[in-house]
């Protein structure tokens, strides 16, 4: 069964292109550019470069070719803040001051704002998939779609939790077999807490509508997401169901190894789309 994934030459897409070549699966990796297909080629061994295609546009017809043969798409593209460093100073001096709460500011790049890539670039990726006659669709999307003053919504002022949440409804209407995932933040992770983030070493937990958001474990190492994302290919309880995922702490509870055992003890595999409101 071929499987495409865009979004490949990500932190997380990489990751889920390399266990494709570990486990010999057929496959077709789709990045935005030659640099980000030399960048792939160059960290993936055994990955061979008629493997990755190049989908400068991102448009229907352009995914429609990408598609052709493929019987299950799996969506790992994302818009990526980028922080202005005209930021900085104020963030420094506010925190010599003593001063709570001022953080730094973030933009996005022309062309890459959260509405241009988590919504209306999913949009043509899940059209393209009905019109190629992809059967099932994996979103890897995000926890936190539940709360518009979510701080990820504030970078920026891009509202990605949002809009990636409004393709999420998008594709449970296409008609498509789907899964959805809503990862807790990805380990590695940017702050100044530094947390381990090997993968295969920890228990992971499914919940719904953002149950985990308070708790003090709400993260995932991003190499057990992606062992979760290719799981998710092979396990029938995963279709067409939609749910958050977080792990534990390193040595705390069972560690991970079957999607199927994950999900048949969840209490529930559906969120609730009925809220939040979402932009038009």
């Amino acid at each position: 069964m071929k499987v495409c994934v865009t979004g490949a030459s990500g932190q997380t897409g990489s990751i889920v292109t390399r266990k494709l070549v570990e486990r010999s699966k057929g496959f077709v990796a789709v990045v935005r550019s030659e640099h980000s297909k030399a960048k792939l080629l160059k960290g993936t061994p055994g990955l061979k470069p008629g493997d990755v295609l190049v989908c400068s546009s991102f448009c229907k017809d352009e995914l429609v070719h990408a598609f052709q043969g493929c019987e299950q798409l799996v969506i790992l593209t994302s818009a990526m803040p980028k922080l202005a460093l005209s930021s900085l100073p104020g963030v420094i001096f506010s925190k010599l001051m003593g001063r709570k709460g001022v953080r730094p500011s973030f933009y996005f790049a022309e062309g890459q704002s959260p509405k241009e890539v988590d919504w209306l670039m999913q949009r043509e990726q899940i059209d393209a998939a009905v019109a190629a006659g992809v059967k099932h669709v994996v979103l890897i999307s995000s926890m936190g779609g539940t709360q518009p003053d979510h701080f990820l919504n504030t970078m920026g002022d891009g509202k990605i939790l949002l809009w990636k949440r409004k393709a999420e409804v998008y594709l449970k209407e296409s008609g498509m077999k789907y899964t959805i995932v809503h990862p807790g933040g990805l380990l590695p992770h940017p702050g100044p807490v530094k947390e381990s983030s090997a993968g295969g070493l920890r228990e992971l937990r499914v919940g719904v509508d953002d149950e985990f958001l308070e708790s003090e474990e709400r993260t995932i190492p991003r190499e057990d997401l992606a062992e979760v994302t290719i799981q998710c290919l092979t396990t029938p309880e995963a279709v067409n169901t939609s749910w958050d995922l977080v792990s534990r702490k390193e040595g705390v509870g069972v560690t991970f190894t079957s999607l199927s055992k994950l999900l048949g003890a969840a209490e529930s595999l559906q969120c609730d789309y009925s809220r939040p409101a979402l932009p038009v």
